[in-house]
């Protein structure tokens, strides 16, 4: 395991602190050794490569590039994707509380598709078919965060707009997410914070997929409909930071 820095977040709630000082850490990394060899890649060669950081010297990011013009069809089920695959020590079950921090970076050029979303971060439902348990994406100018779970996994449960991300650019961004899984919705907890503020929370909404106790992180970029669908965009790059996941 590649041990990274923490990642700094001041949080707009003192409780933060302490609350993110009782997880024990699972995994972390910050890129300096490369890709972990326990991270899976679903990417055409080359769109996925660890760089140096675009702003904080010394440190290594990921960018993740893919243009619409690629053959994707020998990547996954051949929907455009470039994305990590987090390994099976990081895996979701439920009931427990985790804790994951990742941090991204828009670059000052980008080009926001206002016709379809790209999901960058998600939370994958182990082996069954459907859409991710927990998505946070990038649509027009804006973030979205959406979950869903229970019995009716084909549509979202729980969900939020998040502004700005066109006042992003140029300059990392921070996320934490508390996730405490349960597929009756009972015991479940869903809060996400950007640069320590507080954006998204939602209690009581089931957010895992029924029975799945291995749920997985993905990171990178994710467009299902951008060969058969309107986009603004024919070419996509974003920057991903450290990341590390917790447990308690």
């Amino acid at each position: 395991m590649a041990i990274a820095q923490d990642i700094g977040v001041t949080w707009t709630d003192p409780k933060m602190t302490a609350l993110a000082s009782t997880y024990d850490k699972l995994f972390s990394t910050g890129w300096g050794d490369g890709i972990d060899a326990g991270i899976g890649v679903q990417a055409n060669p080359g769109d996925i490569a660890v760089v140096d950081d675009p702003v904080v010297a010394g440190r290594k990011a990921v960018r993740v590039h893919m243009t619409q013009s690629e053959d994707f069809s020998k990547i996954a089920n051949g929907v455009p994707r470039a994305e990590l695959i987090f390994p099976k020590a990081v895996s979701f079950s439920q009931g427990p509380d985790y804790l994951l921090r990742w941090s991204t970076f828009i670059p000052a050029g980008f080009a926001f598709d206002s016709k379809q979303a790209v999901i960058i971060t998600q939370i994958h439902q182990g082996e069954w078919t459907g859409g991710p348990t927990v998505a946070l994406s990038l649509q027009g100018e804006q973030y979205a965060i959406s979950e869903r779970g229970g019995a009716n996994t084909s549509t979202v449960s729980a969900g939020k707009w998040l502004c700005c991300a066109d006042a992003d650019k140029g300059r990392w961004v921070n996320w934490s997410l508390r996730y405490v899984a349960d597929d009756s919705g009972h015991h479940a907890s869903t809060q996400l914070w950007k640069d320590g503020r507080s954006v998204f929370a939602s209690q009581g909404v089931p957010n895992a997929y029924p029975g799945v106790q291995d749920a997985y992180l993905k990171m990178g970029l994710y467009k299902s409909g951008w060969k058969s669908s309107a986009s603004d965009v024919s070419e996509i790059t974003l920057f991903f930071g450290p990341v590390s996941v917790s447990k308690k």
